[in-house]
C-alpha cells in the first residue's frame, strides 16, 4: 500500500475521532451518541459495523474455495437483515427508551422485566464479552493478515499496530466517533466491492472467458446446488437468525434520533448491503478464474491480490483502505460495546460505585484497552482462520441473545428467568454443538441454528413455570402495554 495513502488514510480517521471527542460530553454521548443520529448515519453505521474484515477477506475466501454454493450465507444474511430492520429496529429504538432510557442492552432487558438483583444484566455482560472478544480477534487477525501480504511485516507486527489503531480513535470519541468513522468507511467499502469485480470482469475479456477458466477448475464450480448437502445449505442460511443478537448492531437502532426514521434507514443499509455482498461474491468468483492457472495459498487474500495485481499502486493502495475500513469499523463497535458491558453492566452496577461523568468515560477508555489487549491473544495463532472466529462468535451472541430480543419486543408475558433460561440454554448449546462438529452428521449444521431453537424454548418454558407461579408482575405488563400504544400510535 503506497504509505501516502496509508497516511491520509489514518489522518482522516483520527481527525474524526478528534472532532467526535469534542462532541462528547458525558456517558450517554460516549455510550450512545445522545441518541442524535440520523437515518442515514444509522444505516450505514449499522452495515459498517456488520460487514467487518470477512466481509473483504473472508467471504471472497469461502467462494474462491467453494463457488457459488456459498452464496447461500449472503442470501441467509440478508434475508436476516431484512428481518432484524423490520422486526426490530423501530420497536427497540421505542422499548429502550420506555425502559428507562437505557443505553446498553443488557440495562434495557434488565429495566424490561424490572430486575433489580442485576442477576440478567450481569449473564448479558459475561456473554457479550465472552463472544465479543473472539469477534474482535478476528478482526485484528485480518489487519495482521493485510499488513502481512502488503508490507511483509510479522504477523504480530500486524496485529499491534492494528490494536493500537483501532484503540486510539474508539477510545478518544467514543460511539460518536464509531458512527462518523463507519460513515466515512462504509462508503470507501462500497465504492471498492464495486469497482474491483468490474476491473476483474474486463481484465479476463467478460464472462464467457470467465466461465471457462472457472469450469477447469471443476465442472460444478458455477452451480449453487451441487457439492452442497442439505445440512449445509441450512446452515449458510442460517447466518440470518444471528442478526437479532448482535448488540453492536442493535445499538444502532436505539442510538437513532427518531423511531420514525427506521424506514429510510432501514432501504439505505438494505441497498449498500445487498450490493456490497454480491460484489464480495464476484471478487471470489472472478478472484478464482484470475488466478485459476496459479492458485493463491491463502484464499482470503484474493481481494488483495486482485486489486495490487489490476490497479495502479495510488488505487490499489484506495481499494486496501477499504478492507482497514471493514476491519476497523467492526472492531470499534465492539470494543465499545464491551467496555459499556465490563464498566455500565458489571463493575459500578455490582460495586455500587458512584462516579463522575469524566471519571466514568475514563474508566469505558481503559476497559477498552483491556478488552483489545486480550482479542490480540487469541489473534496471535496465524493458523486460525477468520471465518472460522466470526462464525462462532456470531453464533454464541446470535443464540444467546438474539430469541431475547425478539421475545421481549413481543410477548407480553415474557419474564426475567425465561430470558435467563434461554440465554443460558442458548449460549451452551452453541459451545457443545461446536465441539461435537468433528462427530459429522447433524452436528454439521452450523450451531447458530440448534442454539437459536433451543435459547427460543428455555424463554418459552421458563417464562411459563414463572407465570404459573405468579411471578409477573403487573407493573411488567403496563409497561408493555404503554409500549403497544406508542407503537399503534406511530402507525
Amino acid at each position: 500500500m503506497n504509505l501516502i495513502i496509508l497516511l491520509a488514510y489514518f489522518l482522516v480517521v483520527f481527525l474524526i475521532g478528534y472532532l467526535a471527542s469534542r462532541k462528547t460530553r458525558n456517558v450517554s454521548d460516549y455510550i450512545l451518541g445522545g441518541r442524535e443520529f440520523n437515518p442515514y448515519i444509522t444505516a450505514l453505521g449499522a452495515g459498517a459495523s456488520d460487514m467487518s474484515g470477512w466481509l473483504m477477506l473472508g467471504l471472497p475466501g469461502a467462494v474462491y474455495i467453494g463457488g457459488v454454493g456459498q452464496i447461500w450465507m449472503p442470501i441467509g444474511l440478508i434475508i436476516g437483515a431484512y428481518l432484524n430492520w423490520t422486526l426490530v429496529a423501530k420497536r427497540l429504538r421505542i422499548y429502550s427508551e420506555i425502559a428507562g432510557n437505557a443505553l446498553t442492552l443488557p440495562v434495557y432487558l434488565s429495566n424490561r422485566f424490572n430486575d433489580r438483583s442485576g442477576v440478567l444484566r450481569l449473564a448479558m455482560a459475561i456473554t457479550s464479552l465472552i463472544f465479543f472478544t473472539v469477534y474482535a480477534a478476528s478482526g485484528l487477525a485480518g489487519f495482521a493478515l493485510l499488513f502481512k501480504v502488503l508490507f511483509h511485516l510479522p504477523y504480530n507486527a500486524g496485529l499491534w499496530f492494528g490494536l493500537f489503531s483501532i484503540v486510539f480513535y474508539t477510545c478518544l470519541g467514543g460511539f460518536i466517533a464509531v458512527n462518523w468513522v463507519d460513515v466515512f468507511q462504509g462508503s470507501l467499502m462500497f465504492f471498492a466491492l464495486l469497482i474491483l469485480p468490474f476491473v476483474i470482469w474486463l481484465h479476463l475479456h467478460g464472462a464467457n472467458h470467465i466461465v471457462e477458466r472457472l469450469t477447469m477448475i471443476h465442472l460444478n464450480y458455477t452451480n449453487p446446488l451441487k457439492g452442497i448437502s442439505f445440512i449445509s445449505i441450512i446452515s449458510l442460511l442460517g447466518w440470518g437468525l444471528g442478526y437479532f443478537g448482535q448488540p453492536h448492531i442493535l445499538v444502532r437502532f436505539m442510538a437513532a434520533k427518531s423511531s420514525r426514521h427506521m424506514n429510510i434507514a432501514k432501504s439505505v443499509c438494505m441497498s449498500w448491503m445487498t450490493l456490497c455482498l454480491i460484489g464480495a461474491i464476484l471478487i471470489g468468483l472472478f478472484g478464482a478464474a484470475l488466478y485459476a492457472h496459479s492458485p493463491l495459498a491463502k484464499p482470503e487474500t484474493v481481494f488483495l491480490h486482485a486489486a495490487v495485481t489490476l490497479f495502479t499502486p495510488v488505487i490499489a493502495s484506495v481499494l486496501l483502505a477499504a478492507v482497514l475500513s471493514a476491519i476497523m469499523s467492526t472492531i470499534s463497535a465492539q470494543l465499545l460495546v464491551c467496555s459499556s458491558a465490563l464498566i455500565e453492566d458489571i463493575y459500578t452496577k455490582f460495586f455500587d460505585i458512584r462516579l463522575t461523568a469524566k471519571k466514568e468515560v475514563m474508566l469505558n477508555r481503559i476497559a477498552i484497552i483491556i478488552i483489545a489487549f486480550i482479542a490480540l491473544l487469541l489473534a496471535i495463532n496465524p493458523k486460525s482462520t477468520i471465518l472460522e472466529l466470526v462464525s462462532y462468535a456470531w453464533a454464541g451472541l446470535g443464540a444467546a441473545f438474539g430469541p431475547i430480543i425478539l421475545f421481549s419486543l413481543y410477548w407480553r408475558s415474557m419474564t426475567r428467568n425465561g430470558a435467563l433460561f434461554g440465554m443460558v440454554l442458548g449460549g451452551i448449546t452453541v459451545v457443545l454443538w461446536k465441539s461435537l462438529s468433528e462427530l459429522g452428521g447433524i452436528f454439521q449444521l452450523y450451531e447458530l441454528v440448534p442454539g437459536f431453537v433451543m435459547c427460543c424454548l428455555g424463554i418459552y418454558l421458563g417464562s411459563i413455570i414463572d407465570i404459573r407461579h405468579h411471578h409477573l408482575r403487573k407493573t411488567i405488563l403496563q409497561k408493555h402495554d404503554v409500549f403497544v400504544a406508542k407503537i399503534q400510535a406511530e402507525k
